[in-house]
């Protein structure tokens, strides 16, 4: 393999390198922003579930709270209370709302209004909506083996829906109603999932990954760019170098040259008398160089020496 041969394969490797790496980088800045905006979901998750926690504790600091009964709001048949239902002296039917209530009617109008939806439930549930699907039983079974909260998408052709779900523990005010399910305080009675549109955070993501092709692609144009100029420079000056070592070996080699006027002959048309020209000629046709004329000592003494010696003589002898 030649050196023009070795600088394209070097070129090439640099390339394929180059080409690798941009690749590998982006798909690990996109991985990166996926997993950036997956954790920005678990956070709103996670905010929303402390909110409605934070309800229910107050709720339960209360002993519940009484509200009017409405068409929206009817008295909870799974809450056993002697004083579920009351009446103000002013006639006005009320009933209490424990904590539970309390997050469906929450969830109710986080659906309505922000199309996120809360779900309390737990593997022995009062009221049977509250059963767990699939995947919170799963979850409330890895609660149970000691996790804090977990994640998932779900896909759908429509939209895909973020969940996520951390637990409840047993507290004091929890055991009025629960104590004869067998929990004690500290146990994981069940927990809270939250469900919302995960669509708005796709298209941030969306947006993010195309800034980040966009400025890969920008580099990667670059890239290619330097390496072909600083490339073909490479290729320029090998191919020089190899002409001259072509013409160095040409200069090495047996050349004719005449004993006499010590001419070469070189390879040139004409006729035979005018293929013979004098070595500075045949240098400078094959390289760049320039020629400068002196005389060395050997020279000098044959040729000028005896010359001088008698000028010298005769200036004395006068």
């Amino acid at each position: 393999m030649n050196a023009i041969d070795k600088v394209k394969k070097y070129l090439v490797i640099t390339s394929l390198f180059f080409l690798i790496t941009s690749a590998v980088s982006l798909v690990l800045n996109i991985r990166g922003t996926q997993k950036q905006y997956r954790e920005l979901a678990t956070v709103m998750g996670r905010s929303f579930f402390q909110t409605i926690v934070a309800t229910r504790k107050w709720n339960a600091e209360h002993g519940g709270v009484y509200v009017p009964v409405t068409a929206k709001v009817q008295p909870n048949p799974y809450l056993e209370d002697p004083l579920r239902d009351v009446v103000t002296t002013e006639g006005m039917r009320l009933t209490k709302i424990n904590p539970a209530y309390m997050t469906r009617l929450v969830s109710e109008i986080l659906k309505e209004k922000n199309e996120i939806q809360a779900h309390i439930t737990s593997l022995k549930p009062i009221r049977p909506h509250n059963r767990a699907d699939e995947w919170e039983t799963t979850v409330l079974m890895a609660f149970e083996r000691g996790a804090h909260e977990e994640t998932t998408l779900v896909r759908k052709a429509e939209s895909d829906i973020f969940r996520y779900m951390a637990p409840l523990k047993v507290d004091a005010s929890c055991l009025k109603c629960h104590a004869k399910q067998g929990y004690q305080a500290g146990d994981i009675r069940g927990g809270i999932s939250v469900s919302f549109n995960y669509a708005p955070f796709q298209t941030a993501m969306t947006v993010q990954n195309q800034k980040i092709v966009a400025i890969h692609v920008f580099f990667l144009s670059a890239g290619f760019l330097i390496i072909w100029f600083l490339g073909t420079g490479l290729l320029a000056r090998v191919r020089e170098l190899q002409e001259a070592q072509s013409l160095i070996s040409k200069l090495e080699g047996i050349l004719p040259i005449c004993s006499h006027c010590r001419k070469i002959k070189a390879d040139s048309p004409g006729s035979p008398a005018e293929s013979w020209v004098n070595i500075e000629e045949y240098v400078r046709e094959k390289t760049a160089a320039e020629f400068s004329h002196g005389i060395c000592p050997n020279c000098y003494k044959v040729l000028y020496e005896d010359d001088l010696q008698k000028a010298i003589n005769k200036k004395q002898d006068r």
